[in-house]
């Protein structure tokens, strides 16, 4: 029989080895995906703007084509893209009283966007990507922009944006819309006056069901597009993450703003 110092040796130079190839296999993914970054950076230098009533809104850009990209030996690549809603078709500027910044709180869930003249983002082949949309008008509307109004896209409330609610009560001052809004989004973090709205707890655990949801979808086609909103894209985009997915284009939070993040299978 071996001795316990022998079989000590063993298990020892074995666990190197799997360590090894595990430190090997971990250069090779953030090398790949440093490359897959780099072209993202490199096409968002090179890509002109999309206009909306004259003005620049948004650069162009497109989902990588695997047939393009030099990847690992028998591997694949999935790309989820994370795009937010278009400008909303609304005054927002002037001062709000308080009744007035509950007026287009409503308002601001009903109405489409202010569309730009051409598509910022190209899709070769649209059967080969799966196009999901948050059922809020103004999402709905911005996915019909971009892919068309006749294309296939699932629409579902799980990708509704995070709820807030004005509440009840409020001081008696005339400020900016954004007054209004970031005070009811920090009352309905805390949970304060939520009128019924879903608790922040609620919401997380929603944007981890949204994330599942691309995410097998990706297993069915390896590019999948969201169109939604920005606080519910970044805790999508960090359940990602913690599913072992890959930033490879941060595009912002602005109106448009498009995050790209990868996957390798082997």
């Amino acid at each position: 029989m071996k001795s316990l110092s022998t079989i000590a040796v063993s298990l020892i130079i074995v666990a190197f080895t799997v360590t090894s190839v595990g430190a090997k296999g971990n250069d090779a993914l953030h090398e790949t995906v440093s490359a897959l970054a780099s072209k993202y950076a490199a096409m968002g230098s090179a890509a002109p703007y999309v206009t909306a009533k004259g003005q620049p809104v948004a650069q162009q850009v497109s989902f990588l084509q695997e047939e393009t990209l030099t990847l690992p030996v028998n591997s694949s690549l999935r790309q989820i893209a994370l795009i937010r809603h278009g400008e909303p078709d609304l005054q927002k500027a002037g001062k709000f009283s308080f009744q007035d910044a509950k007026q287009f709180a409503v308002d601001y869930d009903n109405v489409g966007i202010v569309e730009p003249d051409d598509s910022f983002f190209k899709i070769d082949n649209p059967d080969e990507v799966a196009v999901f949309a948050s059922s809020i008008t103004r999402a709905k509307a911005t996915a019909q922009y971009i892919f068309g109004a006749d294309s296939q896209m699932t629409v579902s409330p799980i990708f509704r944006e995070f709820e807030t609610a004005m509440g009840k009560h409020s001081p008696n001052l005339r400020m900016p819309i954004k007054f209004w809004t970031t005070a009811a989004r920090i009352k309905w973090v805390l949970g304060i006056d939520r009128q019924g709205a879903e608790s922040f707890a609620d919401a997380r655990r929603r944007a981890q069901e949204a994330a599942q949801v691309l995410v097998n979808a990706s297993e069915d086609k390896s590019k999948v597009a969201l169109v939604a909103h920005g606080l519910l894209n970044r805790y999508i985009r960090e359940n990602l993450e913690d599913m072992g997915w890959h930033v490879v284009r941060d595009g912002g939070s602005n109106y448009l703003g498009t995050t790209i993040l990868v996957k390798l299978e082997n």
